[in-house]
């Protein structure tokens, strides 16, 4: 798997348009930081598995639609062990979630789109 998936952000800019294109991005910066921050308020308190979840399958989602496989492939792994009942607190996982994260955005950024 690349951790990229370049295809996908392409299709969507043909879909949206390149003048619309920072905009969602914009959008999903926003969105993606509040469920990583979600995700890790909830983690580290052993807090509500739902919630938590809910937060994970959104940026999983989200950051397929953007072509971020690697966040996208970590956040199904963390999602997959919370539905099997088998997630415990990973004091890395948020970790390694914003790393995978600002990954992604130093490659759009590398790729000349200016968010």
């Amino acid at each position: 798997m690349s951790e990229f998936d370049w295809s996908v952000l392409d299709q969507l800019t043909e879909e949206v348009g390149a003048e619309i294109l920072p905009r969602l991005l914009r959008t999903f910066y926003g969105e993606a930081t509040a469920k990583i921050a979600e995700f890790d308020r909830l983690s580290a308190a052993n807090g509500d598995r739902a919630e938590m979840h809910r937060a994970v399958h959104s940026l999983k989602s989200a950051a397929g639609s953007f072509g971020a496989s690697a966040l996208a492939s970590l956040a199904a792994g963390i999602e997959q062990k919370i539905e099997d009942g088998a997630w415990t607190h990973d004091p890395g996982a948020a970790a390694a979630v914003n790393a995978r994260f600002d990954a992604f955005k130093a490659a759009v950024v590398a790729r000349g789109i200016t968010v």
